[in-house]
């Protein structure tokens, strides 16, 4: 479905989505983005996008999100209506898929929408109103890359929050395969630049993240720290 440098979606319908997207940030409000995403292109996936909610432009990547794992088709269900998060904003979303004739995801059009000022009005009213407030608990934490660069960057400090590890000097060799697994799982490895900014990342050759990739290819892990 994905094909680097080439647009899925016909000029006329791009040309209608941003005017769209422009209509629905000027009815909601400036706390309002709208983005649209052409497939075609995973490592500038942003065709136009109004609003400025996540600090995108024109030219960045795919989310990091399930728009890269290759499991998009005519059964994924459009994303309403959820929350997410970047930094200590707090964000309600939905993702609607662009389809073709076949109802394969072309694209896609998110809707970002933040609701931290209402939220800081309400905690304030409560607290003015309620002795005792419950905290509600987060539901889901996303990620908005700029670039190429941050998308990698990103993928590896969610691995270290979720799997508890400290920094990227203290991983072991297994936990580099680990994170190598879930870069290849999301898919990241389909962008260009995605070898070598984790190359940087972890301070190891090309060669070695080819290696990892050919080890877990393979099935074979083995217990040596051989990480360079």
């Amino acid at each position: 479905m994905h094909h680097p440098n080439m647009s899925n979606l016909d000029p006329s319908i791009l040309e209608t989505l941003k005017r769209v997207a422009a209509g629905v940030v000027a009815v909601v409000g400036p706390h309002c983005e709208v983005v649209v995403h052409d497939f075609g292109d995973l490592e500038h996936s942003v065709v136009a996008i109004a609003g400025s909610v996540t600090g995108r432009k024109p030219g960045a990547p795919v989310p990091d999100l399930s728009f890269t794992t290759g499991e998009l088709g005519c059964d994924t269900p459009d994303q309403l209506n959820y929350h997410s998060k970047i930094g200590p904003r707090n964000l309600q979303s939905s993702t609607i898929f662009i389809r073709d004739g076949e109802n394969q995801p072309l694209g896609a059009v998110c809707i970002n929408v933040d609701y931290s000022e209402h939220l800081q009005v309400r905690d304030l009213l409560e607290k003015l109103t309620t002795p005792v407030r419950e905290s509600s608990e987060l539901v889901v934490s996303d990620t908005f890359a700029r670039d190429v660069d941050e998308l990698i960057e990103l993928a590896v400090a969610n691995f270290l929050h979720q799997e508890e590890i400290a920094g990227v000097d203290t991983m072991s060799h297994d936990e580099k395969l680990r994170l190598i697994q879930r870069v290849e799982e999301r898919g990241l490895f389909q962008i260009r630049g995605a070898v070598n900014r984790l190359a940087d990342i972890l301070n190891v050759s090309r060669a070695s993240i080819y290696n990892y990739r050919a080890t877990l290819k393979n099935g074979d892990f083995p217990n040596s720290d051989d990480s360079r």
